[in-house]
């Protein structure tokens, strides 16, 4: 499939993208508001909800800023390297979860739900205690390679 066709055909099967896909595709995080789909030999997901997409986009613009120091960066002025962006969106959820005493930090279970209690407990999520969530990003390790 022609790269061009791809991201037509991916535009148009994800309507709302996902700002967490990254951590979903690689099984950190799961949300009630993800929609899965598989495309050629890729695999990708959307959003069922506008606003749960824009909360979202907040908190991981947000935790991109604060993760700047943890990243050993100057500055963030454009897309992250694929395994710095995994580090934030699941070390970031983890942390959230974590924060909000979720039973299983290691991978968030609802990131919509994890959402709507933050913002019950803390008002907003400018309000979240991001020093706190940032050393989840800091600690987070992906996948370990197979040794052969």
């Amino acid at each position: 499939m022609e790269e061009d066709e791809y991201r037509s055909t991916y535009k148009e099967l994800a309507d709302i993208r996902c700002v967490f896909e990254k951590a979903l595709t690689n099984r950190q995080a799961k949300c009630a508001l993800a929609q899965h789909f598989c495309l050629a030999d890729r695999e990708g997901y959307s959003c069922q909800s506008i606003e749960a997409s824009d909360k979202c986009s907040e908190l991981l613009k947000t935790l991109r800023k604060n993760s700047i120091f943890a990243l050993k960066l100057r500055e963030i002025n454009g897309p992250l390297p694929h395994n710095m962006e995994i580090r934030v969106q699941a070390g970031g959820l983890s942390g959230l979860a974590g924060l909000l005493d979720q039973a299983n930090t290691s991978s968030p279970d609802d990131i919509s739900r994890i959402l709507a209690q933050a913002q019950e407990k803390y008002g907003s999520l400018e309000n979240l205690p991001y020093n706190k969530i940032i050393q989840s990003v800091v600690q987070f390790q992906g996948r370990r390679r197979k040794q052969r």
